[in-house]
């Protein structure tokens, strides 16, 4: 039997080679090749990360997991790093946090496709606040600082209402809430920075920065209080891909969503905001982190 750390990092190199294979077929689905080259190059592309999943399931039985895997994504020039939510929330300063780290060298833009799910809130609830607000603080200090481009996508169930958490009495999304209206207020302020909601259409949370790392959350299917199943972050993988060979899949998946006709933008003066600035400024009651 392999042991207990040699299975998981098959099991991230197994789902991550699965999300990207997903991408891919997704935009072959979606009519983005343009020619034979383009058709050639993404058979090629898939059938490396199909190599990559058969092996990270065979290296799984051997004992020196972590040196065949960092050969495997060698080939493709990418580095992968992993970081646990439950590891994260005992970090005691933003500098232990590999995430905030790769938002701190952002250059010139960050893009993000976050997704809130059926009940209304985000999966990655289980993130203590301190944590989360240090990830969210480091993209705006990176705003401010280096003047760079930022966009978040906010997956939704329903467009027309996008934050169903903020009609109820749970402060869990507090954090993000108050991060929404900061968004808001720096695009008034003429900041290169834009909050969209859009209907969902891809099971994944992924962050690009200046196109050339992906940060993408891993989730589980975990019971909730209504005795529902939703999902929610198990890890983040921080993904270098200089090339951009992967990244570009992804992008594309923004793009589409860039275009949806139910895509929209959100403002200081939006309906939403004001309904956001309203909760956040209410008594904490049955607040949750």
């Amino acid at each position: 039997m392999p042991g207990k750390k040699t299975g998981q990092s098959a099991l991230v190199v197994l789902t991550l080679s699965s999300a990207f294979a997903g991408a891919i077929l997704g935009a072959v689905v979606q009519n983005e090749i343009t020619g034979p080259r383009r058709l050639l190059d993404m058979v090629v592309l898939l059938l490396c990360l199909t190599v990559i999943g058969l092996a990270a399931a065979v290296v799984a039985m051997s004992r020196s997991t972590q040196r065949s895997v960092d050969d495997l994504f060698k080939v493709l020039d990418i580095t992968v790093r992993c970081q646990m939510v439950k590891d994260a929330n005992r970090y005691r300063s933003p500098s232990d946090d590999m995430v905030v780290r790769a938002f701190q060298e952002a250059q010139r833009e960050i893009l993000v496709l976050d997704r809130v799910t059926d009940s209304g809130v985000r999966p990655d609830t289980g993130m203590q606040s301190n944590v989360m607000a240090w990830h969210l603080d480091a993209i705006l200090d990176r705003v401010e600082k280096a003047g760079i481009r930022y966009r978040r996508y906010c997956q939704v169930p329903d467009t027309a209402s996008p934050f169903p958490f903020a009609a109820g009495q749970s402060h869990s999304e507090n954090t993000f809430a108050r991060h929404c209206v900061r968004m808001g207020e720096m695009n008034s302020a003429g900041r290169d920075v834009s909050l969209r909601v859009t209907p969902t259409s891809f099971p994944y949370k992924f962050l690009i920065i200046d196109r050339k790392v992906l940060i993408l959350q891993l989730q589980e299917l975990c019971e909730t209080d209504e005795n529902e199943r939703e999902p929610r972050t198990m890890c983040e993988l921080v993904i270098s891909d200089p090339r951009g060979q992967l990244i570009q899949h992804f992008l594309g998946m923004w793009v589409q969503l860039e275009g949806h006709h139910r895509t929209r933008s959100l403002d200081a003066r939006s309906a939403e905001m004001a309904m956001l600035r309203s909760w956040i400024d209410r008594p904490a009651v049955g607040k949750q982190r």
